[in-house]
């Protein structure tokens, strides 16, 4: 088979310009000739290659997706519980220094109101249940 193709080489090349010309002219009406008798099948064949890699590439999109997405909310979960949990530091820590000021100041803390509300009103049933 190679020495086949090596003498046609050969043949084509020991020929004229002229005939080689002719030959590219054929072989280029031949390719043009098959196109036309193969060309709606192949064009079909292409659609549907096309649709086959159009649903390929949106599954692996939406995995993608998903798979960041998930990775993302690994990645904040333990990030957001820390952060909420010095959230709830800080702002006992705070409330803590406030009290303290305030107690410097005479001003009573907010327990210290709640509990004398609950003393007024302990004391108002016990008035309404004499009477």
């Amino acid at each position: 088979m190679a020495g086949k193709q090596m003498k046609s080489i050969r043949t084509i090349a020991a020929t004229a310009p002229a005939e080689q010309a002719r030959h590219l002219w054929l072989a280029g009406l031949g390719a043009l000739s098959l196109a036309q008798k193969r060309g709606s099948e192949l064009f079909t064949r292409f659609i549907e290659e096309g649709r086959d890699l159009q649903t390929r590439t949106v599954t692996l999109a939406r995995e993608v997706g998903a798979d960041t997405q998930a990775q993302a909310m690994g990645v904040f979960t333990p990030i957001t519980a820390r952060i909420e949990k010095q959230l709830a530091h800080y702002g006992a820590a705070i409330e803590y220094g406030l009290e303290r000021v305030f107690a410097s100041l005479g001003i009573p803390a907010k327990r210290d109101i709640e509990d004398l509300s609950r003393q007024v009103a302990a004391l108002s049933r016990k008035l309404k249940a004499a009477k």
